[in-house]
C-alpha cells in the first residue's frame, strides 16, 4: 500500500483501497474454510410464497430460526469474508493477533441445522394461522453443493378464511358500548387476523383505562374463534376470560369500579425546578377522573422538559374510588460544553476552524434553555492573502417553545471584502399533541442587517459592477423575514424495524410589511427604483422548499434511503435580487457529492478555477436527488453506497452566469450525477461520516463534449472526485 502512494501520488489512496477489497475476496473465496468437514454453509435461507402474491415473505423470514451470514448488495458476505481471512495457523504472535482481529471484527460460519428448519417451518405455519390462512402447507427446498446448502421454505397459502359474524358476549356495559361503536376493528367480511384481534382487545382496555377503571387490563378480554363452518368463514366472539369469573368480589368491584384522583404531589431530588413549571407540564389534577392518556402526556411533557432526566409517575389507592399521584422527577445534566476543531481544503487552499458551545438546561429555574456558541476559521490563500471568518450566538429556549436569539458574524475575504451580519430572531414551535405525525414551527420575526464596509477594487470591478445581481447582494440592506416550517414523519419507535416516510415544507417571505409602510410613506428610493430604511434598501422576496425522504428498512442491517429536496425562491417590488445570504448553493456533503460545497452550477456556468467564481456559483432555483444504500458491518461500522444528481438555476438570465439561467427545454440536460462510497462511524452521541464522491456527468462541460465523466474524457483526481468530512447523516 505505501509503496503505491509513493508512486502514484493520491491516485494511489483509491488503488490502494480497491486492491484492499480484492484481497479480501480473492483470500477468502472459500467460504466453508471454517466450516467443519461432517457439517455444511447455510448459503442461502429464503421464503417463497408459491399461490398468494399478497402475502409479504420479508415479513415471514423473520420468523426463521436460522439465517445465512450478513449480505451487502444481497450477495456479497462481506463479514464472513472478513473471518475468513484468519489464518488457521495461530503457533507465532503475530498471526494470532490476526486471527484475532479477523474474529472479532467479522461473522462466524452459519452452520445448517437440520432441527432449527423444522422449528422454523412450524413458526411459518404458525404465523400464517395467525394471518387467517387456517389451511396454508409449508415444505422446503435444499440444494447442497460445495457443502453449501441452499434452503428455500415454500409457502403454499391456500384460500384465507374471512370473518362472517362477530358477536360481543361481555356483560359489562362499559365495555360493551366500547366494544360495539364504530371504532371496532373486527368487522364481519374482513379477512381473519390475529394481530387484529389483539389491537382491539387494546383498543378496549385503554378506551376503559381513559374512562377512570384503571385497573382494566386486555388480558381480562379473550376471542374465541369458531372455523369449523367448513367454508373457509370464521365466526368470532369477543367475551371475559375465563379467569376473571374465579376472581373474588372484592378484586371483581375493584375492577369494574372507576377511580378519581384525590391528590397529586411532586418528589425532587434537591429541589431544581419552580413548582408552577412542574404543574404546567403535568396534565394530572386533584379530585379529576384518572384517565390513561393524561398520564401520557404528563410524561411526555414533563420528560421533554431540558433539566429532567428521569419521571416516573406511581399511583396509590387512598380510599374507595381514590387514588393518590406522586411524581417522582429526577434532575439530568444541567450544563454542557462542547467543542469541535477542523481542518479544510478548498480550491488548493488549506484552513482551519474551530467552534465551542455552551448550554445551561435550566438557567432561571423554569427548564429555560440558554445557549452560547462561537466559531472561527482562518484560511491560507495560494495568493499569499487569508480569509478570515468569525461568529457568536446566543439564545434562549422557553419552556412555552418560545426561542429567542441574537447572532454576530463577521467574514474578511482577501482581495475581495469585509462583510458583517447581525440577525436577531424570535420563534415558535406548536407543541405537538400525542399520535400527531406533524410538527409546526414558525419564526415569527426575523430581522438581519448586512453591512459591507469594504471591498476591493478588484472585486468591485471584476464581480460587482459587471453583474447586477451580485451588485444587489454586496450592498448594505437589511431582510425583515417570517417564515413557516412543518414537518411530517411516519416513524413508530415502536416499530423501528418499519420503512417510514419523512417530509418536510417551508415558507418564507421577507419586506411585504415593510414594503407596505414604505410606500404609503413615500419614502426614499434608490437609483433602483428599491425604497429604503435609513439609506439603506431592504430584501423583499418569497421562497419555498420541499424535502421528502424514504427510509426503506430492508433489514435491520440494510437500509435503503432516498431523497428528493426542491427549492425556488423569487424575489419581486423592492428586490431584483435575492440577497446572498439567501440564495441557493449546490454540491458538499449534503447535496451532490461528487463536486465540494459552491462549486457545482448554477445551469451549465463554469465556475472552476477560481476561489472568487464561489461568490456567482448561486441561485434561485434548487434540485436534489440522492439514493443511497447503507449497511451494517460491526455495530460502529457502517459503509454506503450511493447516487447523487442535482444542480441550481437563477430564475433570470444574468450575463455574470451564462448558462445558468433555468430552462424547461434545458434544464433536464444541466442535471448533475455523481456516485460514490462512504463511512460511517457510529460513537453512540453522534456519527462521523467519510463520502467520497465522484463525477459522472458534469453540466458544465457540456460544451466541451466532455460532460460524462469517464477515463476517456480525462477522469481526474483533481477535478472529479472529493472527500467530505461530516457529522450526522447526509438526509
Amino acid at each position: 500500500m505505501l509503496h503505491i502512494l509513493r508512486t502514484y501520488g493520491k491516485k494511489g489512496f483509491v488503488i490502494g483501497i480497491w486492491l484492499f477489497i480484492i484481497a479480501i475476496i480473492v483470500s477468502s473465496c472459500n467460504t466453508t474454510k471454517f466450516v467443519p468437514q461432517d457439517q455444511c454453509l447455510l448459503n442461502k435461507a429464503r421464503v417463497k410464497c408459491v399461490d398468494d402474491k399478497t402475502v409479504s415473505t420479508s415479513q415471514l423470514s423473520n420468523y426463521l430460526r436460522q439465517k445465512q451470514n450478513t449480505e451487502i448488495f444481497g450477495f456479497w458476505k462481506l463479514q464472513l469474508h472478513v473471518y475468513n481471512t484468519a489464518p488457521t495457523d495461530t503457533t507465532t504472535k503475530s498471526k494470532k493477533r490476526l486471527a484475532h482481529n479477523a474474529f472479532k471484527m467479522g461473522e462466524a460460519p452459519v452452520i445448517y441445522d437440520s432441527t432449527l428448519t423444522e422449528i422454523s417451518m412450524q413458526q411459518l405455519r404458525q404465523q400464517m394461522n395467525n394471518m387467517g390462512y387456517f389451511d396454508a402447507q409449508v415444505d422446503t427446498q435444499i440444494t447442497v453443493k460445495k457443502r453449501k446448502v441452499d434452503l428455500t421454505y415454500l409457502v403454499t397459502a391456500n384460500q384465507p378464511y374471512t370473518i362472517r359474524s362477530y358477536t360481543v358476549d361481555i356483560h359489562n356495559s362499559a365495555v360493551a358500548k366500547i366494544a360495539t361503536d364504530e371504532r371496532c376493528k373486527v368487522k364481519a367480511g374482513d379477512q381473519f387476523s390475529a394481530a387484529t384481534l389483539d389491537e382491539e382487545r387494546e383498543r378496549i382496555s385503554t378506551a376503559m383505562r381513559n374512562q377512570g377503571y384503571f385497573y382494566f387490563e386486555k388480558s381480562m378480554l379473550e376471542f374465541t374463534a369458531d372455523s369449523s363452518l367448513d367454508c373457509h368463514m370464521v365466526d368470532v366472539r369477543i367475551h371475559a376470560a375465563p379467569y376473571v369469573f374465579y376472581l373474588d368480589s372484592a378484586t371483581l368491584a375493584r375492577l369494574q369500579q372507576q377511580y378519581y384522583i384525590r391528590s397529586v404531589s411532586f418528589d425532587l431530588d434537591k429541589p431544581f425546578l419552580r413548582k408552577n413549571t412542574l404543574r404546567r407540564a403535568c396534565r394530572l389534577r386533584d379530585g379529576e377522573r384518572y384517565a390513561e392518556w393524561r398520564v401520557e402526556r404528563t410524561y411526555a411533557r414533563m420528560n421533554a422538559l431540558p433539566p429532567v432526566k428521569y419521571v416516573d409517575i406511581a399511583f396509590t389507592p387512598a380510599g374507595d374510588s381514590l387514588l393518590d399521584c406522586k411524581i417522582t422527577v429526577q434532575k439530568g445534566r444541567l450544563n454542557s460544553i462542547s467543542a469541535e476543531v477542523e481542518g479544510t481544503y478548498s480550491a488548493g487552499d488549506w484552513g482551519i476552524g474551530a467552534g465551542i458551545n455552551y448550554s445551561n438546561k435550566n438557567i432561571f429555574k423554569g427548564a429555560e434553555v440558554l445557549s452560547l456558541g462561537g466559531r472561527a476559521s482562518y484560511e491560507w490563500r495560494t495568493n499569499g492573502g487569508r480569509a478570515i471568518e468569525a461568529k457568536a450566538e446566543l439564545g434562549l429556549l422557553f419552556p412555552s417553545n418560545v426561542k429567542v436569539n441574537v447572532a454576530y458574524n463577521y467574514q474578511q475575504r482577501p482581495d475581495e471584502y469585509t462583510r458583517t451580519i447581525v440577525n436577531a430572531g424570535l420563534g415558535y414551535t406548536i407543541p405537538r399533541k400525542p399520535g400527531s405525525r406533524w410538527t409546526h414551527q414558525f419564526n415569527l420575526l426575523d430581522i438581519s442587517y448586512i453591512y459591507v464596509p469594504w471591498m476591493s477594487d478588484y472585486f468591485k470591478r471584476t464581480f460587482v459592477l459587471r453583474s447586477s445581481a451580485l451588485m444587489a447582494s454586496y450592498e448594505d440592506h437589511f431582510i425583515l423575514d417570517w417564515s413557516y416550517l412543518g414537518t411530517f414523519s411516519t416513524y413508530d419507535k415502536r416499530h423501528p424495524d418499519r420503512s417510514y416516510l419523512q417530509f418536510a415544507y417551508r415558507l418564507e417571505t421577507a419586506g411585504n410589511a415593510l414594503y407596505g409602510i414604505a410606500k404609503a410613506a413615500h419614502l426614499q428610493q434608490n437609483e433602483n427604483g428599491s425604497y429604503m430604511l435609513w439609506k439603506i434598501p431592504f430584501a423583499q422576496y418569497a421562497k419555498g422548499d420541499l424535502n421528502f425522504t424514504y427510509h426503506g428498512i430492508i433489514n435491520p442491517k440494510h437500509h435503503l434511503v432516498g431523497h428528493i429536496g426542491l427549492g425556488v425562491a423569487v424575489p419581486y417590488l423592492n428586490a431584483s435580487v435575492l440577497p446572498f445570504e439567501k440564495r441557493y448553493f449546490a454540491g458538499g456533503s449534503n447535496s451532490v457529492r461528487g463536486w465540494q460545497a459552491r462549486t457545482l452550477g448554477p445551469g451549465a456556468f463554469q465556475g472552476r478555477g477560481s476561489a472568487m467564481l464561489y461568490n456567482l456559483q448561486v441561485g434561485d432555483i434548487k434540485l436534489d436527488m440522492n439514493l443511497e444504500y447503507r449497511f451494517k458491518v460491526l455495530s460502529f461500522l457502517e459503509l454506503a453506497a450511493f447516487t447523487d444528481a442535482g444542480n441550481i438555476w437563477t430564475i433570470r438570465e444574468y450575463e455574470s452566469q451564462p448558462g445558468g439561467v433555468f430552462l424547461w427545454d434545458q434544464f433536464y440536460k444541466q442535471i448533475a450525477w455523481s456516485y460514490g462510497v462512504g463511512v460511517r462511524l457510529d460513537f453512540s452521541i453522534f456519527i462521523f461520516r467519510i463520502d467520497f464522491g465522484v463525477k459522472l456527468y458534469d453540466p458544465s462541460r457540456i460544451e466541451e463534449n466532455k460532460q460524462w465523466r469517464t477515463a476517456p474524457n480525462g477522469l481526474g483526481w483533481k477535478d472529479d472526485m472529493t472527500f467530505h468530512f461530516a457529522i450526522g447523516y447526509p438526509f
